[in-house]
């Protein structure tokens, strides 16, 4: 027989958001306030990187009518955003910029912009004719005194839809394309997160673009739904819909029922090569992990079998093992096994409430969430090979559910660091925290879509 303390750390894992911390308390009792510049709330440790110098002024509009759909925003509020969010880049404030931007049109004078400490420049100018928007993407090198030469289609000018959506998604490719050019490896914007965002009564499951600006309700039930995962273009989650809770798949915009076995039917995940799906059952009195058929929810393995509780499963990037959770030895902890269910190792032995693992697309770093000595939640990294932790957060209110970016670099997460629980934005090293939602609400359980 199971003890009362296991079920309640089952219900704990799997049923977070029906009593998930909404506010973060101060000492003195109060909620903590949110502060914003921009948009944007960034937390930067010293001692980080060199960053980039960038200048990035206002886009120039040639039309001789003025811009009254957000065009100008659409694009260089856009590129600026996203280098912000990327961490590699300090982007110069309009107060210390000596150059004329509008005045010099598209060729720099350059001893300006060096003047004002500026080691890059980005200038963007578009042109309304019809329903179209002639857009040109500019990246300067200053300090060589020169135009980088970036691939197609920002070789030159751009024919757009006069679309502020399809114009900040123009935007954000040239923003990933800056970032290769510094960094080598291109940038996530582009993607989507998917997460639960919700009131006491309800949860609804949402998409959002990388940077946080562009939100999309995915199911409007009015009721609780949570754990969202999303992979080759099909949505996974939990809902108490008909009973619940029960998995359920979203696709070719319908909602159908996933897997509805007795008991427990939650955190489905699809497997990098779209085979298989992973979730906890408890269709045989005790919550284990099974892998089922992507389409029909037939059970096709169950990988775990343990009088222990074992949930939360995250595959690895090449879909060969499985990070999970487990209590087997006393307390949950995480583990990795084999595809097929064998070959368990224990991962963490420190601490004692240890969950919601996500594996590195690109490495084999894991990140959680753990619970201290003070009962506050945050974010870890423990390395597959050598079992390393390194704790990425602290003294920030509650931090949890971490989700890897594709590029492997950054990692969005839930906090109540500012009152009601937001999603944010750090790279591996926990540095550089930015929050990334921008609605209200509070967001919970992140999910970055990588494949």
């Amino acid at each position: 027989m199971r003890a009362d303390g296991k079920w309640l750390f089952i219900v704990g894992l799997t049923l977070t958001l029906l009593a998930a911390p909404f506010v973060q308390a101060q000492s003195d009792g109060t909620a903590s306030p949110a502060t914003s510049s921009e948009g944007l709330d960034v937390e930067v440790e010293q001692g980080g990187l060199v960053l980039i110098q960038m200048a990035i002024p206002r886009a120039i509009n040639l039309d001789s009518k003025s811009d009254t759909i957000g065009l100008t925003e659409a694009l260089s509020g856009t590129v600026k955003r996203d280098l912000t969010i990327s961490s590699f880049f300090n982007i110069l404030k309009p107060a210390q910029i000596l150059a004329k931007s509008d005045r010099e049109g598209m060729k720099p004078v350059y001893r300006d912009w060096f003047n004002s400490g500026a080691q890059g420049l980005i200038k963007i100018s578009y042109k309304q004719v019809g329903k179209k928007v002639i857009a040109d993407f500019r990246l300067f090198s200053v300090e060589g005194s020169d135009q980088v030469v970036l691939p197609k289609p920002f070789d030159g000018p751009i024919r757009i839809d006069a679309s502020v959506k399809k114009l900040r998604a123009m935007a954000h490719e040239f923003a990933n394309e800056v970032i290769g050019y510094y960094t080598k490896t291109r940038g996530f914007f582009g993607t989507q997160i998917v997460f639960v965002k919700g009131s006491r009564r309800t949860k609804e499951i949402y998409m959002m673009s990388a940077d946080g600006v562009e939100e999309t309700g995915l199911t409007g039930t009015r009721g609780i739904n949570m754990l969202p995962s999303m992979g080759a273009g099909r949505l996974y989650f939990t809902s108490f819909r008909r009973g619940g809770p029960h998995a359920f798949r979203l696709g070719s915009g319908s909602t159908r029922p996933f897997a509805a076995y007795p008991g427990l039917n939650t955190g489905a995940v699809l497997s990098p090569d779209g085979s298989s799906v992973a979730l906890t059952l408890s269709r045989d009195g005790n919550p284990e992990i099974y892998l089922l058929h992507p389409d029909t929810g037939k059970i096709k393995r169950r990988l775990t079998n343990s009088e222990a509780i074992d949930t939360s499963p995250a595959w690895s990037p090449d879909g060969q093992r499985i990070a999970f959770v487990s209590d087997r030895h006393g307390s949950p902890q995480i583990f990795v096994m084999n595809a097929n269910g064998g070959g368990v190792q224990r991962l963490t032995f420190q601490g004692d409430y240890n969950q919601t693992p996500d594996w590195n697309p690109k490495s084999g770093l894991i990140a959680f969430t753990a619970r201290d000595e003070r009962a506050i939640f945050d974010i870890f990294t423990v390395d597959v090979g050598t079992k390393e932790i390194k704790r990425l957060t602290q003294n920030q209110g509650n931090n949890e559910e971490p989700t890897w970016s594709p590029d492997g670099r950054f990692i969005a997460f839930s906090s109540t660091r500012s009152g009601t629980a937001k999603i944010y934005l750090m790279d591996q090293t926990g540095r550089y925290q930015h929050k990334l939602s921008t609605g209200t609400g509070a967001y919970l359980t992140p999910f970055w879509v990588r494949y």
